[in-house]
């Protein structure tokens, strides 16, 4: 890999972190994050209002106009990585990489159409697309050839492997409760923590079990159960992820030693 291609892939990574902090910011900001009086107005706000263009004199402007700037630079970038890149690498990962990124930038700009939205669908695409993409530009960064004769599945022992990938998708589906949390608004549904006003779990018959329900329909086909639900997937799911990168850090701890 070249120096160039790697500089365009560092600075990729730069604008994909800017548009991704710049999407939270402006998803937050549509759904009532620190209004007043909060939590009563949280969620409240019509499709129409998250639609509407902010004055100029609004923080939430120029934090739209950095996204779109951002977004349209990365997307040019991919371009350049995939073309000046793709004769250098001499390997088939990379080039799956960088066609990855392309895909990923095109169904992102594709879901900008529907883009702010109160469908939850939409949301859940924009954070998912959008951390895997961050991830698919890392992955590129770190990405060295393997020494002659040796298999990726050779530099790691099976345990910490195994331990990786569990942590791995574990991350995953907690990006996406995260998101769907995010989309069905439920920062305000449960009192307390770790546990939701003292139980662990909604009550068995109701929305609560059915958590990725509803996720092509706007907040008021959500039940509170159904939400309740959502927020202790995700606060079970970081413990989880916390004790496997924990066990993660002490096999490659134990490695390097």
């Amino acid at each position: 890999m070249t120096r160039l291609v790697r500089t365009l892939i560092w600075v990729s990574l730069a604008l994909v972190l800017v548009v991704n902090v710049a999407s939270a910011y402006v998803r937050l900001a549509q759904q009532g994050v620190g209004c007043e009086p909060w939590p009563q107005c949280y969620g409240q706000r019509a499709p129409q209002d998250a639609g509407a263009v902010p004055s100029e004199d609004s923080p939430h402007f120029y934090v739209r106009a950095t996204h779109r700037l951002a977004a349209s630079l990365a997307g040019v970038l991919f371009l350049a990585i995939a073309f000046l890149g793709w004769n250098g690498w001499r390997s088939v990962a990379p080039r799956v990489a960088a066609i990855k990124l392309l895909v990923l930038a095109a169904f992102l700009a594709w879901l900008g159409r529907f883009t702010p939205s109160l469908v939850p669908a939409v949301t859940i695409g924009n954070v998912v697309a959008g951390m895997a993409t961050f991830g698919v530009l890392a992955w590129l960064a770190a990405w060295r050839p393997s020494p002659a004769g040796l298999a990726a599945r050779d530099l790691l022992p099976r345990g910490p492997a195994l331990l990786t990938a569990a942590a791995l998708g574990v991350a995953v589906l907690q990006i996406g409760l995260g998101a769907l949390a995010n989309a069905r608004y439920v920062a305000a549904a449960c009192e307390g923590f770790p546990s939701c006003g003292g139980a662990w779990w909604p009550p068995a018959g109701g929305a609560g079990f059915d958590i990725f329900a509803a996720t092509t329909v706007p907040l008021a086909a959500a039940e509170e159960a159904g939400r309740q639900g959502v927020q202790l997937a995700h606060r079970l799911g970081a413990m989880v992820l916390a004790i496997l990168s924990l066990l993660v850090a002490v096999a490659a701890f134990r490695r390097a030693n």
